[in-house]
This record gives structure tokens, C-alpha cells and sequence, in this order.
């Protein structure tokens, strides 16, 4: 799982949002006007009715002032540091691929994707913070996880979550390409989390219930209850940290410890 972890810290998502955090003014502006964009789309996107947007409507929710420029500056394939680019320029494979997800019809579609990597980061730093601290984790368990905290951020986050059709945020379909060590073919791996998504905000499934169905797919043929205690174990091991602050802690236990209980309840 090393290895795996190793490449986890430097997907083509973590080296662009990385980038764009860097220490340069320019840079760093750019970021903040491109934040300033995720926020308004996620502010029309959650407004009760809400259709397809325009890029007149992006720029009038901006806060404090959007404008066309700035639009087509942070938004689309010939904008400043996009992230479909940062796909299409990495080697050819399956991570390469995710660049035709987000080739949307509209640039105000690729905004959202865009918006919901933003949006999904904060669950992913607190995920890959509790996985760097655990010991070695089988690896369907360290897919598992990332279901469920996609889960949380989607029944967080539900409008955003649902916009295009359910898609999942990219830097999501990426690692999970890595957790398979892209053993999956990039549509198999969006398939699957969109689908996730899907059967949580719509199909009336609760979080366990997704991810027993879903996981088949990654599981092993066939789990002995001993390992399923130890995927238990492994999974409570990953909320698991006193410097944490405690709201992330009380979060990722609850999003955890009822798929412990099921795990741990299992027939010798």
C-alpha cells in the first residue's frame, strides 16, 4: 500500500490544485478569482428550480463582481490553467482519459466539474490524512473508504453532487484508478461512482447499502468473517487521530462505524 499511497499525494489533480496554491501573486490571485466561480455556481446550483446555467448567470452571482473576461479566464478549455488541460497532459492511460469526462458541451458544464473537485478537496485532505496515519490497509478497504467520503460529500452537498447527471468529481475517478492500480478502464471507475452517487441521493439506498452494492465489484471473490474483522479494525483505524479537530474526527466515525458494525457482525 506504500506505493499506492505515495501516488495518491501526486495525482494530476493533487499537481494542479498544488500549482495553483503556490506562493506567486499572479498565481495565487487566479486561484482565488477561480474560487470566487465554484462558489457562485454552487450558490445558483442549490437554488431551489435551478436549470441548466448560463455564463450570464455565473458572472451575475459572482461575488464581489464577475465579468465575461474573468469568466472565459478560469472557465473552459482555452482558460488559464484548466483542469481538463492538466488531463490531457499526462501520460497515456486511463488517467489521461478522465480529460474526455470533463470535455463538457458548454464551459459553463466544465465549470462545474470543476466546482465539484473544489468542493470535494476538503473530504479528500481529511481522507487521505487518516490513511497516511494507519498501518497497511487492504486495499478494498482503502476503496471502501473513498465511497463513503464521496457519500458524505454528495448527501452534503446533494445539488452540486447531482448536477450532470450525478458525475463524480474527477480527482475521485482518479484515485480510484490508482486504488486499482488501473486495473479498471476510466469509464468502469466513473460508472461506478456515479452510480454511487446515484443510488444515494435518488435510488433510496443508505450509505451501507451502496456500498455493498458497489463494492462487489472490488472485493475479494470471497471474505472470511476473521478478514472482515480486520477490515473493520482497519477501517476504525483510519478515524482514528487526537490531533484531528474534533468535528473531522466526530464526522469520519460516523460515517464509518455503522459499515464496523456490519463488518464486525458477520457469522465465524
Amino acid at each position: 500500500m506504500t506505493f499506492v499511497l505515495h501516488e495518491l499525494r501526486d495525482t494530476v489533480a493533487v499537481r494542479w490544485r498544488r500549482e495553483l496554491a503556490g506562493p506567486e501573486p499572479s498565481v495565487r490571485k487566479h486561484w482565488n478569482t477561480k474560487v470566487s466561480y465554484y462558489r457562485a455556481v454552487d450558490t445558483l446550483i442549490a437554488e431551489p428550480g435551478s436549470r441548466g446555467l448560463s455564463w450570464v448567470d455565473i458572472v451575475s452571482a459572482v461575488r464581489p463582481h464577475g465579468s465575461r473576461t474573468t469568466f472565459f479566464g478560469v472557465a473552459g478549455p482555452h482558460a488559464k490553467r484548466p483542469l481538463i488541460r492538466a488531463y490531457r497532459s499526462a501520460p497515456e492511460g486511463p488517467v489521461r482519459a478522465i480529460a474526455r469526462l470533463l470535455d463538457r458541451a458548454t464551459v459553463p458544464e466544465m465549470l462545474i466539474d470543476e466546482t465539484k473537485v473544489w468542493s470535494y478537496w476538503p473530504h479528500r485532505v481529511g481522507w487521505m490524512h487518516e490513511l497516511f496515519r494507519a498501518a497497511e490497509v487492504p486495499r478494498p478497504a482503502v476503496a471502501e473508504c473513498l465511497i463513503r467520503v464521496l457519500l458524505d460529500w454528495a448527501v452534503r452537498e446533494e445539488a452540486l453532487a447531482s448536477a450532470l447527471d450525478h458525475a463524480p468529481p474527477a480527482c475521485a475517478v482518479e484515485d480510484l484508478l490508482v486504488i486499482r492500480e488501473q486495473r479498471m478502464t476510466t469509464a468502469e471507475a466513473e460508472r461506478m461512482l456515479r452510480e454511487a452517487i446515484r443510488l444515494r441521493l435518488t435510488g433510496g439506498c443508505s450509505t451501507d447499502g451502496v456500498v455493498h452494492l458497489i463494492c462487489r465489484e472490488i472485493r475479494p471473490a470471497s471474505a472470511p468473517a476473521t478478514g472482515n474483522r480486520r477490515l473493520a479494525q482497519a477501517i476504525d483505524q483510519l478515524t482514528r487521530n487526537s490531533r484531528a479537530p474534533y468535528e473531522q474526527r466526530r464526522q469520519a466515525v460516523e460515517m464509518m462505524r455503522d459499515a464496523i458494525r456490519v463488518l464486525e457482525s458477520a457469522p465465524e
